[in-house]
């Protein structure tokens, strides 16, 4: 990220660059990423244009910035749910579930992380990669510890992530369900106890 920003030091400069990132987010996600210009930015986050640089050298440093945020904070609204379970099963529940709540909070993310697709294809597959990968770490540990079968941890990442994505898309997004427990008792339910029948 320090590659990204130019993190402030003073309260007064995290609270410029927070103006500037919720002005990012509001603009992207109603004009797009190339609909929006740096002065909209600083306009509607009300600072001068040349506050903007410095902080960021360009919009994409900005776009991507937000989505490094938008991981780490995704992983961490998880994590701190499934640290609570004693296993696997029960940490994907509580997963799965935290996910559906965050996003039902934050609906514009979703725009501006599949945005990333037709910005710059290699945004779209980092930002993915990376989040299967900390997740492949998770399975790992888990098959260890004979909590889950042995099958290829990179699919094992992508077919969760998958259901998370859509289901998100379907009951967040589509339906705007606020009770998420039955999608997700069922999705569960499926996964323990398999699709097809023998």
């Amino acid at each position: 990220m320090q590659s990204l920003v130019n993190q402030p030091k003073t309260k007064r400069g995290q609270a410029t660059l927070d103006r500037l990132t919720n002005a990012a987010e509001q603009l992207f996600y109603k004009k797009g990423y190339h609909g929006t210009s740096i002065n909209d930015i600083t306009g509607l986050a009300n600072v001068a244009p040349g506050t903007f640089y410095i902080y960021f050298e360009d919009k994409m440093s900005l776009y991507c910035y937000l989505l490094l945020q938008y991981s780490h904070r995704i992983r961490m609204h998880i994590a701190k749910e499934v640290k609570k379970c004693s296993s696997r099963k029960e940490a994907e529940r509580a997963g799965l579930k935290a996910f559906l709540h965050f996003i039902n909070d934050h609906k514009h993310i979703y725009n501006i992380i599949w945005e990333s697709l037709y910005i710059d294809k290699r945004l779209f597959i980092d930002y993915y990669t990376k989040f299967a990968q900390n997740y492949m770490s998770q399975i790992e540990v888990s098959q260890a510890n004979d909590q889950m079968k042995i099958y290829d941890p990179e699919v094992i990442a992508f077919i969760l992530m998958g259901i998370s994505n859509f289901i998100g898309l379907n009951w967040v997004m589509f339906k705007e369900t606020k009770d998420f427990d039955y999608v997700v008792d069922q999705v569960i339910d499926i996964l323990d106890k398999g699709l097809f029948v023998d």
